[in-house]
């Protein structure tokens, strides 16, 4: 066996290459390599072929087949295509293989074209000879294929649903009919003339497939395949540099031509016409173009230049040796007729000649795909014409040796964000893409012009903001072709490890020595596919999208095998369970879909399953709501029937899904654990407590929380005894004994620091938050300690800001800050909107009603409320629903609408158990609606209730609230000075917590009982 980068024969047993360090294990004959590529396939078929065979001998019938396939195949190679194989009276030809070209659509298509004008001439010659004309069809995809080269064969191997859409195209075109598949249309850019021919239901696939009629292959002019006609961004620095270059032509220091160097797509071309358009008249220029194939002489890109000034030319008396000396060749066909050192001395005379009162300018673009010769004559002619040759190029063109000591360099990088950001406005057919994530695409454009504009297009033709343009795979895709296959395997291992990646992990996962690792960095950092790190001595790959490029063009097998590989790295290790699962899970995913279901596979699967799970615990815990679910789903995908991980991730699943408002789906995933025999009773218990909370039974949160706690308890299971302890100190307070509460808050917190759970660090701050609103402790003293709670726990979490913000923004509506009150609110909202929690859009308005209320605004306060009642219905938030229901019906009242609050307090249950506090708030607005409706006896009775069951609590709100029901009551009832005592005792109540608008409605009401009293006397 010979080793598949360096050639060297494998000794018998060895596990490196003896030569470059290869691995034995990884190495493979070399005709079985096999890649993914973006190719172009075209199938051409004979039509009516059985009908001619009737009409000719069997010699004549074979020369006339031999001669088709001839000029068949001349087309294509011309093209530089191979051709497949010849499939009876068929030809299948191949552009991309055995080397990507970035333009391998639009050659196929040249080809296609060719092959029609070919048969042309053909038919000629049988028509005169034989009496008979050939026809044939045409089908042209492009796609996605698995290549292979058999050596032996000497054929090129390509396999996959896109050679099968071009035959089958081919099948549905008519005769001397040329049909192409969707991705060539796009790949091969907007100078293809078409029509559109609608969905064609084609033999083997579901999906009909976009047809197009090809009629013609416009220019390729990069003004044509470019949007040129947008405002120019940027390169300011640029510009300034080529009026520089042409203002020293003709000293020591410009001897040879400006070499403008850069990535395709950065803007080379643009650039230099943006650059010539404002130097304006009398400046002289011409433009001309290296072509990467076809039959022209290797100097056409002169000819093409200079072909338009010939009449200038010949009008100048000291050009005519000159023109002599180009006209039998170079200005012909671009063919090399004389020395090039006369050749050089000729194209400076005539760029002389055209020089007015300016340098003359010659562009020669692209010339990365010039050979020497032709840079050899721009360098010697640089140096002796009175003009400035400007050559763009990529960085490629001298990459080995670096360009002639004469020539200048001017590097073109890459657009900042700002001026992506503006040619983004700029490309104003797309700007409506702005909505569909603009800063995902500018940050994977990174600042490449071309990139940018290409992605826009695929979303305006795909909708897909992910998608890989086929343009740009096929601009990336042939870089990468070009590597030696000892590149090529470092670079797909670093592909697979990620955007960054360590020297000495590539060596592990592409099972090679680090030899040929350290040999392979240099090279591919001289090719600009990858870059050192800032984060030494990392690499990385200098754009995003040559990583994914890299990585779409390895096979499955090869990828599934080095994800497996890359798992157990050290850099994977320290990033977590997440990037570890991610390769067990993409390792796992591709053996499927190659239908290796073994036993590695299912290993994999579980492994998978295992990290993920973890992985999404993990994010759960740190209220990373959009991941934690994302990894969830994955875990729980993975996890089969009768496995422990699968309760795991599906109880996480469902409590993720919960926070995210995705109500129905997280019941019926914590239902399912609860009742899985393969989930623990840990498992187990937490999905009943979930359970409890999230929607009303016979058995509360609080009898959930019993019967879990042991079972937390034994499993030492800080994060379920955290949860139990919070449901226990939530029934202290809706029963208001804040003090109570409070001490089993601080027990709560304790378990969630342990375990650090920053959802339940942050139920149990804002549950003591709350008792700080509720209970006994003064409102100037609870302010205080809300914020000493923030300042000590709130720095980098979210969730905590936002569940103490909320307390803290009443406690400062009770002192009457209200602009404290919606400072503390924005805040919150801020937070919440990062975090995603679904339950916020219930309690944010719930709260900013309470500080509404507090500050005289009942109408507000009405609205935000009804607000959150729709919202808390939506998402299934029961246990807010009384709360707003409560705080509904006293505005109502307090706004002297009593029909309506009637309708709320119909609608209230009034027979449900409730919790202490809102069984005294609703027995208290019963009787006021009582009293309102002249129920006397029923007024009195509760709330005698109300008070009665308000004087045991500590939470001097409620109990304010009770006495202040009271006087309300009995102001209804006629009893003002009874009345008034109560007002009084409210206020004494309210004045103790601090609640100086709960004082101004005593007094209000106390004055209200005066009057009355008075009046009554009277």
């Amino acid at each position: 066996m010979q080793c598949p980068s360096c050639g060297h024969p494998l000794p018998a047993g060895a596990r490196f290459c003896p030569s470059c360090g290869t691995a034995a294990e990884s190495a493979e004959p070399t005709g079985s390599v096999e890649a993914r590529k973006t190719v172009t396939v075209v199938f051409c078929d004979l039509v009516a072929s059985t009908e001619l065979s009737g009409m000719l001998d069997p010699e004549t019938l074979r020369t006339v087949t031999l001669r088709f396939f001839t000029a068949m195949a001349g087309q294509i190679e011309a093209h530089d295509g191979t051709v497949e194989k010849f499939i009876g009276d068929a030809v299948m030809a191949v552009f991309g293989v055995p080397a990507v070209h970035e333009d391998d659509a639009r050659r196929a298509l040249a080809a296609a074209l060719g092959m029609m004008s070919a048969l042309d001439g053909l038919n000629t010659e049988l028509a005169a000879t034989l009496g008979i004309r050939l026809n044939i069809r045409i089908g042209v995809n492009t796609g996605q294929v698995v290549a292979g080269h058999d050596a032996s064969a000497r054929q090129a191997l390509v396999s996959g649903e896109t050679v099968n859409i071009a035959a089958r195209l081919e099948q549905n075109a008519a005769p001397g009919e040329i049909l192409i598949g969707p991705e060539t249309f796009r790949a091969a850019g907007p100078t293809v003339h078409a029509t559109a021919l609608g969905p064609l239901r084609v033999k083997g696939r579901q999906d009909p497939v976009a047809a197009y009629r090809l009629h013609g292959l416009g220019a390729d002019d990069p003004e044509l395949l470019r949007r040129f006609d947008i405002g120019f961004v940027g390169r300011a620095r640029e510009l300034a540099a080529l009026d520089d270059a042409l203002s020293r032509v003709g000293t020591r220091e410009a001897a040879g031509p400006l070499l403008v160097l850069g990535e395709a797509g950065l803007g080379k071309t643009r650039l230099i016409r943006e650059w010539l358009r404002r130097a304006g008249n009398p400046l002289g220029y011409a433009v001309g173009r290296a072509r990467p194939y076809g039959t022209h002489g290797s100097l056409q890109p002169l000819a093409d230049a200079l072909g338009p000034h010939l009449a200038d030319c010949r009008a100048a008396t000291s050009t005519a040796e000159a023109l002599e000396i180009l006209a039998a060749g170079v200005l012909r066909d671009g063919s090399p007729n004389a020395a090039p050192d006369e050749i050089s001395s000729a194209l400076a005379t005539l760029l002389t000649a055209l020089a007015g009162p300016r340098p003359f300018v010659l562009v020669i673009d692209d010339c990365h795909w010039a050979g020497p010769l032709l840079l050899g004559v721009l360098d010697r002619a640089a140096s002796a014409a009175r003009a400035l040759i400007i050559c763009l190029a990529r960085p490629d063109l001298f990459e080995e040796q670096g360009p002639p000591a004469s020539w200048r360099t001017l590097d073109l990088s890459a657009l900042d964000q700002d001026e992506c950001a503006l040619l983004a406005e700029e490309l104003t057919e797309v700007c409506l893409h702005a909505r569909h994530a603009p800063d995902r695409l500018l940050e994977r454009a990174e600042g490449n012009p071309l990139h940018l504009e290409q992605l826009l297009a695929a979303v305006d033709e795909t909708g897909s903001a992910h998608e890989l343009p086929p343009t740009v795979q096929a601009l990336l895709g042939a870089r990468i072709d070009r590597l030696a296959p000892a590149e090529r395997l470092i670079l797909d291992a670093a592909s697979v490890i990620g955007r960054e990646f360590l020297p000495a992990e590539l060596a592990e996962v592409a099972r090679c020595g680090a030899d040929r690792v350290h040999a392979a960095l240099p090279r591919l950092t001289a090719r600009r596919l990858i870059e050192p790190s800032p984060a030494e001595p990392a690499f990385r790959f200098s754009t995003g999208l040559i990583h994914e490029v890299a990585y779409a063009c390895m096979s499955k097998r090869a990828r599934a095998d080095q994800h497996e590989r890359a798992a157990p790295l050290a850099s994977v290790r320290a990033a977590g369970d997440s990037a570890a699962g991610r390769h067990f899970e993409r390792a796992y995913t591709l053996r499927t879909e190659l239908g290796i279901l073994d036993p590695r596979t299912d290993t994999l699967r579980r492994r998978a399953a295992r990290a993920l799970t973890r992985a999404g615990a993990q994010a759960l815990a740190r209220s990373d709501l959009a991941w934690a679910h994302d990894l969830l789903t994955r875990a729980t995908a993975l996890a089969q029937p009768g496995e422990s991980t699968g309760p795991a991730a599906a109880r996480r699943l469902g409590e993720a899904c919960l926070a995210l408002g995705r109500t129905a789906e997280g019941l019926d995933l914590l239902r399912s654990v609860a009742a899985d025999p393969a989930a623990t009773r840990v498992e187990a218990a937490h999905a009943r407590l979930d359970l409890a909370v999230a929607e009303p039974g016979p058995s509360g949160p609080v009898e959930a929380a019993t019967a879990a706690l042991p079972v937390f308890e034994a499993a030492h299971d800080e994060l379920g005894q955290a949860r139990a302890c919070l449901r226990f100190a939530q029934d202290q307070q809706v029963n208001g004994r804040h003090a109570a509460a409070e001490l089993l808050l601080t027990r709560t917190l304790a378990h969630a620091d342990r375990a650090d759970g920053e959802p339940e660090r942050a139920a149990a701050l804002g549950a003591i938050g709350v008792s700080l609103w509720r209970g006994p402790r003064p409102a100037a003293e609870a302010v205080e300690r809300c914020r000493s709670l923030i300042a000590e726990h709130g720095p980098g979490r979210r969730t905590v800001r936002v569940t103490l913000n909320c307390p803290l923004a009443v406690l400062h509506a009770l002192r009457e800050d209200t602009e404290a009150a919606r400072a503390a609110l924005a805040e919150a909202a801020h937070h919440s909107e990062q975090l995603g929690y679904a339950e916020a859009q219930v309690f944010l308005p719930l709260f900013a009603a309470v500080v509404e209320t507090l500050a005289d605004r009942p109408e507000q306060a009405l609205a935000l409320l009804r607000d959150a009642a729709r919202t808390g219905r939506r998402l299934g938030a029961h246990g807010l629903l009384g709360t707003i229901e409560l705080d509904s019906i006293r505005l109502l009242l307090d706004l002297g609408r009593p029909a309506e609050a009637a309708e709320l307090i119909a609608a209230a249950e009034p027979d449900r158990p409730r919790p202490l506090a809102e069984s005294v708030e609703l027995a208290g607005l019963r009787a006021r609606a009582a009293g309102a409706a002249g129920d006397r006896e029923s007024a009195l009775r509760l709330i005698r209730f109300a008070l009665q069951e308000a004087a045991p609590t500590d939470a001097l709100i409620v109990q304010a609230q009770a006495e202040l029901d009271h006087a309300h009551t009995l102001l209804l009832l006629g009893a003002p000075a009874e009345a008034g005592i109560a007002a009084s005792a409210a206020g004494v109540r309210f004045a103790a917590k601090g609640h100086l608008p709960g004082v101004r409605w005593a007094r209000r009401l106390a004055a209200r009982a005066a009057r009355e009293k008075g009046t009554t006397t009277s």
